[in-house]
C-alpha cells in the first residue's frame, strides 16, 4: 500500500471526536499530525485546559500548535483581517502548517477531526484501488445530525481529501479560500471525486452537527464559516422542536441507523454552562 500521512484539523470545540478520529487513522497512517491554533477562528482564546488534556491523552500523535496572528502564515497569501474570507483562511492555514511537518509519505489525507474514517473498510479499499494512479481523491461521507444514529438519506457530502504529496507544486496551493475543494481543483493530473468503498458505501462518517445544543452554538460562533449563514438563528429554530427526521439547516432527511460511534455518550457526564444558562437554571430551581 502507499504510505499515508494524515493531517487532522482540530480545536477543542471538537474534543469529543478526537479519540475516535485518531484511533481510526492510526490503523493505516505512517504519521498523524494535528495542527491546533492558539485561538478559535473568531479570535477568542482556545480552551487551554482542554488543549493540554488533548496533548496528554494522545502522546502518540504529533500536535503542532500555532499562534493566531494578524499576519498570514503563507508567503504569498493575499488575505488580511479586513477581508471577508479571513476566517476561511485559517482552516486552510492549519492544513498548510500540518503539511510542513509531514515526513516520509506518498500521500496526505486531509481530515477535520469530526470526520471519522471507517478504517477497516478503508484498508480493504486501499488494497484494491490503485491509488498511485491518481494525484488527488475526494471521498463521499455519511452525514449525521444531532444524534449519531440520525444519518442522512441519499446525501453524501464531500470532505476528506487524499493528495499525492509530489502533486503539490507548492505548499501555497493549500491556502485556498475554498479549502480542500480549492486544493483539489488546483491539482494537475488524474483525479477522482465522490469515492466510496468496495461495497459502494461511504468510508467516512461526518459528525460535525452531532453535539449538545450548547456545543452547536459554540461551533457556529467560533468556526471559520460563521459568516456564511445566520447559523445561531437556524440552530435556535431547529432546537425549538424534537427532531422528526428532517433538519431545518440543511434540508436533509434522515433515517435511524445502528450506532457506530457513540459520540455523545463519551461526554455525557460533563455539563458545560455559561453564566446565562446557569442563572436560568438557578431561577428554575428556586420556583
Amino acid at each position: 500500500m502507499v504510505k499515508i500521512a494524515t493531517v487532522i484539523n482540530y480545536c477543542t470545540t471538537d474534543h469529543r471526536f478526537l479519540r475516535f478520529c485518531i484511533e481510526e487513522v492510526q490503523k493505516f497512517s505512517k504519521q498523524v499530525i494535528i495542527p491546533v491554533c492558539s485561538h478559535f477562528f473568531n479570535g477568542e482564546p482556545e480552551n487551554r485546559t482542554l488543549l493540554d488534556l488533548s496533548y496528554q491523552q494522545h502522546p502518540d500523535v504529533q500536535f503542532v500548535e500555532f499562534n493566531y496572528d494578524e499576519q498570514p502564515y503563507g508567503i504569498y497569501s493575499p488575505f488580511t483581517p479586513a477581508d471577508e474570507d479571513w476566517s476561511h483562511y485559517w482552516h486552510s492555514t492549519a492544513r498548510y502548517i500540518g503539511f510542513h511537518y509531514v515526513q516520509d509519505a506518498d500521500y496526505i489525507l486531509f481530515l477535520d477531526v469530526d470526520e471519522i474514517v471507517e478504517a477497516d473498510r478503508f484498508i480493504k479499499w486501499l488494497k484494491t484501488f490503485n491509488v498511485s494512479e491518481f494525484a488527488a481523491l475526494r471521498f463521499s461521507s455519511y452525514f449525521y445530525f444531532r444524534d449519531p444514529s440520525n444519518r442522512a438519506i441519499d446525501q453524501f457530502p464531500l470532505n476528506a481529501l487524499l493528495v499525492r504529496k509530489q502533486a503539490m507544486d507548492s505548499p501555497e496551493m493549500i491556502l485556498d479560500v475554498l479549502e480542500r475543494k480549492g486544493l483539489y481543483d488546483q491539482i494537475q493530473g488524474p483525479k477522482r471525486s465522490h469515492l466510496m468503498g468496495l461495497d459502494e458505501r461511504p468510508l467516512v462518517h461526518h459528525y460535525s452537527w452531532v453535539r449538545t445544543p450548547e456545543e452547536l452554538r459554540q461551533k457556529v460562533r467560533t468556526w471559520g464559516h460563521r459568516h456564511d449563514q445566520e447559523w445561531l438563528q437556524l440552530i435556535e429554530e431547529e432546537l425549538k422542536e424534537p427532531f422528526r427526521g428532517i433538519d431545518r439547516i440543511h434540508g436533509f432527511h434522515y433515517e435511524k441507523v445502528e450506532l457506530l460511534h457513540d459520540i455523545l455518550k463519551d461526554f455525557s457526564h460533563v455539563q458545560r454552562v455559561d453564566r446565562k444558562s446557569f442563572f436560568e437554571m438557578s431561577i428554575r430551581q428556586m420556583l
